[in-house]
């Protein structure tokens, strides 16, 4: 028997995408929840950064570090801290299941979060020194960072963190400005990591093409769909007590039907993918370019921290430069589960297409660039006490 306090999957995509049915008093919608504000609460306070009345280099650096990017907001990130060192960790359980099987994506935002936390160092004057997977004993030992007394850096990076986000809306159609493929370039570097910059009609075409496939492939596959499902968060209520997760307010949604998909009941996770896809198809295909960070297959943990750092490092450069970033990992999520599965490698196919020179190549970051049509908001953050470890 269906839930009577859930729509049908039919009702709940007819009501969100109909903007001239929003009446904000909740009137005729049976009340099935309340109005909440955007970017309000707990939930959100982390990102008054730096925090009032710290002053310890090594805790700035932690708090920044929390404000990285992660998959669908996970925050899958552990902190040891003490005078003069940070020592990083995995929280193993805040992980994707089978939409991350190999946790591709679990260890690129740990190396998000890594480079938040060096930029900050350097900007209340510590010289970040940092090893990667110090202990072979610990596989959850991400990373040792040892911080030394240095003269202060600013940086316009540093500047950015607090304002970064992730932007899901409609980015404007156009080719991309001159010399924006090489200031990408120049600033998305690490050992290891290749860029594969997509601004052609027919590449980008083929990558919204794959994207869509993919998409409708990790939809179909119930355990993915429901893997992802489970981390998104509907009501104020799911964001204040967890503070991590996809939102409404992170969806990209025009602010009118945002605000009426709150008064709804939660959607089904079938409902809520099938919404992904219409949203994909309809908004989330736009921009200058889609760019593929890619590293040889073989690569290990160390490459996928490499691409966290430079994924991190980009998106800061384009919010400081007023763009827009959006992952788009659905091919990537898609081959791991193929292999993992020993599917026929439908998605690794559409991925060598696309990498040309780099065919060889694991595809380990896939996203979009642009200029956005409205501003995004910002997703909710645990706070710092939560992700220290004793």
């Amino acid at each position: 028997m269906r839930n009577p306090s859930t729509l049908s999957r039919r009702a709940w995509l007819k009501s969100v995408g109909a903007g001239s049915l929003l009446l904000l008093g909740g009137h005729g919608l049976g009340g099935c929840n309340s109005y909440y504000p955007s970017e309000a609460g707990v939930a959100f306070a982390p990102w008054n950064y730096p925090p009032e009345g710290e002053s310890r280099p090594e805790w700035l650096a932690a708090a920044a570090a929390i404000l990285a990017a992660s998959p669908h907001n996970t925050q899958p990130w552990l902190f040891a801290i003490r005078a003069s060192r940070i020592d990083l960790y995995v929280a193993q359980e805040r992980n994707l299941g089978t939409m991350d099987g190999l946790r591709r994506e679990l260890h690129i935002g740990l190396g998000c979060a890594m480079e938040n936390l060096v930029l900050a160092a350097a900007q209340h004057g510590r010289s970040a020194t940092v090893r990667l997977l110090p202990d072979p004993s610990d596989e959850t030992h991400v990373a040792a960072i040892d911080l030394t007394p240095a003269a202060p850096t600013e940086s316009a990076l540093y500047a950015a963190m607090a304002r970064r986000h992730t932007n899901r809306s409609q980015y404007l159609e156009s080719d991309p400005p001159p010399g924006l493929e090489q200031a990408v370039r120049t600033v998305c570097t690490e050992p290891g990591v290749h860029l594969t910059w997509l601004a052609s009609v027919p590449s980008k075409q083929r990558f919204a093409e794959a994207t869509l496939a993919a998409t409708q492939a990790i939809v179909d596959d119930d355990q993915m769909n429901a893997d992802s499902d489970a981390w998104y968060r509907h009501t104020a209520a799911e964001i204040e007590q967890f503070r991590d997760g996809p939102t409404l307010d992170a969806t990209g949604l025009p602010t009118a039907q945002r605000n009426l998909a709150k008064l709804l009941a939660r959607p089904d996770a079938r409902t809520a993918g099938e919404y992904w896809i219409e949203s994909t198809r309809a908004r989330q295909l736009s921009g200058f370019a889609f760019v593929v960070l890619s590293t040889p297959h073989s690569a290990g943990r160390e490459a996928q921290l490499s691409v966290g750092r430079a994924y991190q490092r980009t998106h800061l450069w384009a919010t400081a430069n007023g763009l827009a970033m959006q992952p788009l990992n659905q091919l990537a999520e898609r081959a791991d589960r193929e292999e993992i599965l020993g599917l026929p490698s439908v998605a690794r196919a559409a991925i060598a297409e696309l990498l040309g020179d780099h065919s060889g190549d694991r595809a380990q970051m896939l996203f979009r660039i642009g200029v956005p049509w409205e501003d995004g908001l910002r997703s909710p953050r645990r706070p710092l006490d939560w992700a220290v470890r004793s």
